[in-house]
């Protein structure tokens, strides 16, 4: 029961920005592949875990094993959301 708040609210940030990232895509005209969607939610998912992993160590008192965890697991996260970005990216600007 304790835990319910804070993924109530990680819950409704992820919510947020799917809309806020949705719409601004819809405003600008611009179409997304499956693929690109599939590379960016991938990456996306490892965020989340690398940030819940550092999270979770760092409370169990193991901040080197925290440290490691977020370069180990978020720096691909953050390769696969910069590949599906510029994926649609540049095929926004051939149009």
């Amino acid at each position: 029961m304790e835990y319910f708040v804070p993924l109530v609210l990680v819950g409704a940030v992820i919510a947020a920005a799917l809309f806020g990232i949705i719409s601004w895509l819809r405003n600008r005209n611009i179409k997304v592949k499956w693929y690109e969607w599939l590379i960016g939610g991938a990456g996306f998912a490892l965020l989340l875990l690398a940030i819940q992993h550092f999270f979770g160590a760092w409370e169990e008192l193991f901040p080197f094993a925290a440290l490691m965890g977020l370069a180990i697991i978020g720096i691909p996260a953050l390769i696969l959301m910069v590949i599906a970005w510029q994926l649609v990216t540049r095929r926004a600007k051939q149009t």
